[in-house]
């Protein structure tokens, strides 16, 4: 009795275990050629289309405009990302100092890209900042998705298109 009940419990975790992937998961892996659309292999010009809060809701971030205008250039020779900063703000109407970095970083080994977001104001004495760190979830020579959550369910996303 007891061979029987050591059996079903193996099995019942085993099945367990392999039905708890979700079937509308993807398991993208990116090598080191898609890196190549990224920056070109020397640099590439992006600009955000998107800022989403929730991608499959189709909500925008309330820091949609002030990433829209601004503009990104991604190298080959380094993981930081040169930022040139538009018009608009995110947390000030006339701040005194505005910082954006990206950096992104490839984990060859897992098939990985990662991207970290910082960004910071300063208006006299305050200071106000937002970090975050999104997966790069789509790639083509013209079009860059970086997402948190899991497919379909995207939280926050940024949608990046190429200036030709």
């Amino acid at each position: 009795m007891k061979r029987i009940y050591s059996l079903v419990l193996i099995l019942s975790t085993l099945f367990l275990y392999n039905c708890s992937k979700d079937d509308n998961e993807l398991d993208v892996r990116y090598n080191i050629n898609d890196l190549q659309k990224i920056h070109a292999n020397s640099s590439k010009k992006w600009v955000v289309e998107s800022f989403f809060l929730n991608y499959e809701s189709n909500v925008l971030s309330e820091f949609n405009d002030c990433y829209t205008d601004d503009e990104f250039t991604f190298f080959d020779d380094t993981n930081e990302v040169q930022t040139t900063l538009g018009n608009s703000s995110c947390f000030y109407d006339n701040p005194t100092d505005q910082q954006a970095t990206l950096s992104y970083k490839f984990y060859d080994d897992i098939g990985k890209v990662y991207l970290n977001v910082s960004r910071g104001e300063s208006f006299n004495e305050k200071f106000t900042t937002r970090i975050f760190i999104l997966e790069l979830e789509e790639i083509s020579e013209t079009r860059m998705v970086f997402a948190s959550g899991e497919y379909p369910n995207y939280g926050k996303t940024i949608v990046f298109t190429a200036i030709p």
